[in-house]
């Protein structure tokens, strides 16, 4: 029924989920940059791109989109950095360079990007390289983003937004059911044939 998609697009999304994360930690680095922090302390701030929804369920199939979230240090603002909006505090701007849409403009492996900084949920959507992508941007109460972070320590709420709140959700749901279920083949498997079956009854979503 086409739901498994081949081993070369497999590797083409880890490939695009690796060049995001480079290309997120250089902004977040750069922006501490631009906030007077030395380069080598700000080079060390981090940060990290999780996935969620049917691409980290692992039930995902061919051209589906993937949905993302870059976790920041809490020098990073959405307004401002993420979106280019003037600081809602200081009425500032971002320098376009140091503006994550303004990056993935330039970015020739990026189109069709749009920025939603209204939604509920504030998101990125854009092809990168050819691969459908939702991106989703959570700056945590914290100067360094970890390594090793774990998303379902509630410590990672304190201190944030409601709509930083909503961003994390979806990691932390989708991380929450891979914990919990017994047998997480068996899980895939029946999630993928219970997405057939309402797909082909219309009652999908």
């Amino acid at each position: 029924n086409n739901l498994y998609e081949s081993k070369a697009e497999q590797q083409e999304r880890e490939i695009v989920l690796m060049e995001l994360s480079k290309l997120v930690k250089d902004w977040v680095r750069d922006v501490a940059v631009s906030q007077g922090m030395p380069e080598p302390d700000a080079s060390e701030t981090g940060a990290r791109i999780f996935t969620f929804g049917s691409y980290r369920l692992g039930v995902n199939g061919p051209s589906a989109d993937i949905d993302t979230l870059a976790v920041t240090p809490a020098h990073i603002n959405r307004q401002r950095d993420v979106f280019g909006m003037a600081d809602p505090n200081s009425g500032v701007r971002q320098v376009p360079a140091n503006v994550l849409v303004e990056r993935l403009r330039a970015n020739h492996h990026a189109e069709s990007i749009v920025a939603v900084p209204d939604a509920y949920v504030p998101v990125i959507k854009m092809a990168y390289r050819g691969v459908e992508i939702d991106l989703l941007c959570a700056s945590l109460a914290m100067n360094r983003i970890p390594a090793d972070l774990d998303i379902l320590d509630d410590h990672v709420l304190r201190n944030v937004d409601e709509p930083t709140q909503r961003s994390i959700n979806g990691v932390r749901v989708t991380d929450a059911i891979l914990r919990l279920v017994p047998n997480i083949s068996n899980f895939r498997t029946t999630l993928r044939a219970v997405k057939l079956w309402a797909k082909r009854r219309c009652i999908y979503s």
